[in-house]
């Protein structure tokens, strides 16, 4: 049997990293392009029936789920990136100043879920 002695969890990180990168390089253009220049163009209907649909959307639980977990991957990359920079600027932060970057990462999506569930409960 094998011991886990020596071992780390580094490539969990790395790999939650890259899926983060990959979803915010295919996400993002059209994003961008949706929501900056089709929406308020009325490309989609009026602002009115636009904010019913996303709202609509945003209320379902499942699809909310996948918003919220795409939006911790990719907020996982940036701080994942952000940590990691600092490390190559030279600038070693304290374990404190690691918690809070990571912990925002995961505590962000979660808040937003949480608000998504009480609005579909309150509408």
């Amino acid at each position: 049997m094998r011991r886990w002695e020596g071992r780390t969890n580094e490539p969990l990180f790395w790999g939650l990293f890259g899926g983060g990168g990959m979803l915010s390089v295919f996400t993002m253009p059209s994003l961008i392009v949706v929501f900056a220049f089709l929406v308020p163009f009325g490309v989609f209907g009026g602002a009115e029936g636009t904010y019913e649909a996303t709202r609509g959307l945003l209320t379902n639980w499942f699809f909310s789920l996948l918003v919220f977990a795409a939006l911790a991957l990719v907020l996982w990359h940036a701080s994942h990136r952000l940590f990691h920079t600092l490390h190559d600027l030279k600038i070693h932060p304290p374990e404190l100043v690691r918690v809070l970057i990571y912990g925002v990462a995961i505590l962000a999506p979660a808040v937003g879920y949480s608000l998504t569930l009480a609005l579909r409960t309150a509408g």
